[in-house]
């Protein structure tokens, strides 16, 4: 083939026109490419991106719904719920069909998300159920776990949203590469193209005739460029229309969170004040707004003052606010106007501008403006309680703001009603506890004063029974059952116990007619006394009265009291006979003595016969003054005015004293049983003794066919037993249970000629009682009586190298004690003088450091006795003696309102320091320290119980004498 000009131009035409075609396949490749890419983009990552936002809205429109339904328990807000649920199906079906396409947010999907949306669903309903069940507080202690599973579920959606935004980021990447890739073949296709027009313009300078192809080329080639420029601009809007919708994605995952955060500020409050300070704060920072008030129309309960002299509009209170120059008043009086007026009545959101007030501009003197945002508050009936007022300063309202700002309000008004409603049910809980407490109180009070009432008709000693007008027997105390037994007899009529109590004890018959003639009206009042015959054969003295319950016009019934008088009988018997034996043993000695002196005034009688009537009378005259001594003993000890001087007794020798003198005053012989050693007991020897007596002239009295009496003592451990026992008449059985009451003498003929006044058992019972022993007897009739009195031991604890304490106060000498611890000395307590001197006597050793006196002491002997005899004491006479006790008010003193003269003078700290110096200086003389008072009347003191003074010192506190002892030298 011959290479021509023109074949040369027609191929140059040809590669021109094959590079352009190739160019233009390239392009249309490329462009293909991008477009797929971007409609992947459009068709399924937004898409995906919106289906995922559902998927969320859902959830939170179910969690909102049951939470409002949980607060309120409001089927209405349920609603929310299920719709959320019904549109959550088909929106995770659409979720599956793109899990297929994309297989990580399959592995998301099947892998965490939807078994959490599984469990939502399962405690959703199991919420539900346990509200439609009643169990509310059931669950609403399970929010929390509500809330931790959402919070969940929320971080599943933020991984979703990541991988659909990774997803997207892929396919907007693929776009760019497509991109690229066409501007890099329309670059080289270009080049190439300008290379071969330079190529063919040198030819075609060389060829004219290729010219006109070459310019149809051209145009062919201007045509191609406009075109792939045009495909261009497309791609480039397509890029812009792609970043707008991914910054609108953005924005709808910011709105998202925005009111996913706002709604966890909505949870968790108990107080209303703690959710609005926690809420309201909240609200502004989503909205990026500046301030906030919360107005609500007053009640009347938040102030009832409040309702006096108002007019016709309604108060308001503003519950909250924040972020304004000013602190608003509590409660708003004057009548609304503007927006807050329109809010109120046309129940809608209201927005308004306006200028800055002067304290609103504050230092930023640049702000005019100020945009406020009006939003109503509604109750569960949907009326509008109050209003949301929101302000923001320097910004203007967006579309977008104004949406997040309706949903976030919304949420807030909810979540505002439920908290309203929550403390409406906490006051009404509160109120009904209070009313409870109260009704409780009540109850209890009115069952006190019942169950008081009937412990007091129950714990009377006399029997009770109640009837009403007609005669229904109502009620009985169980003092009755002394009487009769009518506890199975309530509510029936007293008409129909006739043969009941004729059956049960005929005795009572008369006191049930008597009853019935005051119940059939026959008897106007019922007073009587009566003697019956009880269960077990024994007469009872009743007094019996009635009472009328209720007034004239009320009349409820009659209450019956039964009294039994049986022990005043007896008493009255037992003084009447007193009265008697105190009559005839008066009235013997008295007739003898008068006889006597008769005698011995009017006659003129032998010396031998003055002497045997003065004998008589003397005896007579102390029979008179026994009689008289006993009564006066057993009154004082009745009545509790009996002193008693307990010391250590030596039992053994007080038991030979006394028996010695009733040996040579009667024919009895007394025979003594005794152990060799001490027996010491606790007691006042002279009432001790006068038990001896009263049992040895009983047993002497009560045995004139015997000529002996047995007296022994028993020890066993700490036990002491004085038995006396007689040989005579014996005591019946009848009358053991009363031999210790006074007055009491056996009525039968053997011993109505033995004198006796029925006291001596009875003082010998009180007495033993006193000394906290006891008193039994055994006696067989025809054989004799046997006397047991029983008394605990008495052992003087060792003085052996100690502190002796001379103290009848238990609890100063327990003190003293404590105080003394610190000189690491044994102490021991003492309360009598006989103690101390009986301590002191028992003593082989080692001698006491030092002795604390009481003056005053528990037995017959004072502290003065017990310093006389350790002065005495030819070892220990040496031992210091503080005395605890001023002796007497000092002279000339005048005992006034507000001062008394006191009886312990020593402060505890001064004590122990003089102890302490004492028992440290053993080598100085003997010192006896007193309190400060009367130096004179010490020494007089100690004079007059034999103790010689060398030497007397004065201090602030104390009086020091140093004794001499020179006679116990000589002795």
């Amino acid at each position: 083939m011959k290479i021509t000009r023109y074949n040369v131009s027609l191929l140059y035409v040809i590669i021109i026109i094959s590079l352009l075609a190739f160019v233009s396949i390239s392009s249309y490749v490329a462009s293909t490419n991008m477009e797929k890419e971007l409609n992947s983009v459009v068709n399924e990552v937004i898409p995906l991106s919106g289906v995922a936002g559902n998927i969320f809205e859902d959830m939170i429109n179910q969690e909102t719904g049951l939470r409002g339904y949980i607060v309120s328990g409001d089927e209405r807000y349920l609603e929310s719920y299920e719709l959320g649920k019904q549109q959550l199906t088909p929106d995770l079906e659409i979720m599956a069909n793109y899990q297929k396409t994309y297989p990580g947010l399959k592995s998301l999907m099947e892998g965490d998300m939807l078994p959490q949306i599984k469990r939502l669903q399962d405690y959703y309903i199991s919420q539900i159920l346990l509200v439609q069940n009643g169990n509310i507080e059931d669950a609403r202690s399970r929010i929390t776990n509500g809330k931790t599973m959402m919070d969940r579920f929320r971080q599943l959606h933020i991984k979703v949203i990541t991988e659909i935004d990774t997803i997207a980021d892929s396919a907007y990447k693929d776009a760019n590469q497509a991109g690229r890739s066409a501007r890099v073949i329309i670059a080289v296709g270009g080049g190439l193209a300008l290379i071969i027009g330079l190529l063919s313009a040198f030819i075609f300078s060389r060829a004219n005739r290729a010219e006109a192809a070459l310019r149809k080329s051209e145009e062919t080639y201007r045509y191609m460029a406009e075109s792939l420029e045009a495909q261009n601009e497309e791609i480039i809007a397509q890029q812009e229309e792609q970043e707008q919708t991914l910054e609108k994605l953005s924005q709808r995952e910011q709105e998202l969170e925005t009111i996913s955060t706002y709604q966890e500020k909505l949870t968790g409050s108990l107080e209303m004040s703690l959710f609005l300070e926690s809420s309201i704060p909240a609200l502004l920072d989503s909205l990026k707004m500046d301030a906030a008030l919360l107005v609500m129309k007053s009640t009347k309960d938040d102030d009832p003052t409040d309702t006096q002299g108002e007019e016709a509009s309604d108060p308001y209170t503003i519950l909250y606010s924040t972020g304004y120059p000013q602190q608003l008043p509590r409660k708003v009086k004057t009548v609304l106007f503007g927006p807050a007026l329109r809010v109120l009545t046309e129940k809608i959101p209201i927005e308004c501008r306006r200028d800055l007030s002067p304290l609103e501009l504050g230092i930023h003197q640049s702000m005019s403006h100020a945009l406020d945002q009006y939003y109503p508050v509604f109750d569960d009936n949907n009326e509008v309680i109050g209003f949301l007022l929101l302000t923001s300063y320097l910004t203007t309202r967006s579309e977008q703001r104004g949406r997040i700002a309706k949903g976030l309000v919304r949420q807030f008004g909810l979540a505002f009603l439920a908290q309203l409603m929550n403390e409406e049910r906490h006051r009404q809980s509160i109120r009904l506890e209070q009313l409870n407490d109260q009704l409780m109180h009540e109850k209890d009070f009115i069952g006190n004063q019942r169950d008081l009432i009937n412990n007091i008709l129950e714990s009377t000693h006399e029997g009770m029974m109640f009837c009403d007008s007609k005669g229904t027997l109502l009620f009985v105390n169980h003092r009755m059952s002394d009487y009769i037994s009518l506890n199975q007899q309530i509510d029936q009529n007293w008409n129909e116990l006739n043969t009941f109590i004729n059956e049960t004890n005929p005795s009572f018959m008369p006191i049930y007619l008597s009853i019935e003639g005051l119940l059939n009206g026959s008897l106007d009042k019922l007073t009587e006394r009566f003697v019956y015959t009880d269960q077990d054969n024994q007469q009872r003295h009743v007094e019996l009265y009635a009472t009328k319950v209720g007034d004239k016009d009320n009349q409820v019934g009659y209450l019956f009291v039964f009294r039994d008088r049986t022990e005043e009988e007896k008493v009255d018997e037992m003084k009447n006979e007193f009265v008697s034996i105190v009559s005839h043993e008066l009235r013997t000695p008295l007739a003898s003595v008068l006889g006597f002196i008769e005698i011995l005034l009017h006659r003129q009688l032998s010396p031998e016969k003055q002497q045997k009537y003065m004998e008589t009378i003397y005896k007579e005259a102390n029979r008179l003054s026994t009689l008289i001594n006993d009564f006066l003993d057993l009154q004082r000890m009745e009545s509790g005015k009996q002193v008693y001087h307990f010391a250590p007794v030596d039992l053994v020798s007080l038991l030979e004293e006394a028996s010695y003198q009733w040996r040579s005053k009667q024919s009895h012989q007394l025979e003594l049983h005794v152990p060799e050693n001490e027996v010491w007991i606790r007691a006042d020897s002279d009432r001790f003794k006068q038990i001896i007596h009263n049992l040895l002239s009983n047993a002497i009295k009560y045995s004139p066919q015997a000529n002996k009496v047995d007296v022994r003592i028993e020890q066993n451990g700490e036990q002491i037993k004085l038995l006396i026992t007689d040989y005579g008449l014996g005591i019946p059985d009848e009358a053991k249970d009363k031999l210790f009451s006074k007055f009491y003498r056996v009525d039968n003929s053997d011993r109505r000629q033995i004198g006796g006044t029925g006291l001596g058992l009875a003082i010998v019972k009180e007495i033993v009682d006193a000394h906290q022993g006891s008193i039994t007897f055994i006696s067989e009739m025809g054989k004799g009586t046997t006397f047991t009195v029983e008394l605990k031991s008495h052992k003087v604890p060792s003085a052996e190298d100690s502190i002796i304490i001379l103290e009848d106060d238990d609890n100063l000498a327990k003190l003293i004690q404590v105080g003394l611890t610190r000189l690491n000395v044994r102490t021991v307590h003492l309360r009598s003088a006989e103690e101390g001197i009986i301590a002191i006597n028992q003593i082989r050793s080692l001698g006491p450091q030092l002795c604390i006196v009481d003056i005053h002491l528990e037995g017959t002997k004072t502290g003065w006795d017990f310093i006389s005899e350790l002065y005495k004491h030819p070892d220990y006479f040496r031992t210091p003696v503080i005395v605890s006790t001023a002796l007497e008010p000092p002279m000339n003193y005048h005992e006034k309102d507000f001062e008394k003269f006191l009886r312990k003078p020593f402060s505890m700290e001064k004590l122990l320091e003089v102890a302490e110096q004492l028992i440290n200086n053993k080598a100085n003389p003997t010192a006896y320290i007193f309190p400060a008072q009367d130096e004179e009347h010490i020494k007089n003191s100690l004079e007059k119980n034999g103790i010689h003074i060398n030497e007397i010192t004065r201090d602030q506190d104390t009086i020091q004498v140093e004794l001499s002892h020179k006679h116990n030298k000589d002795t």
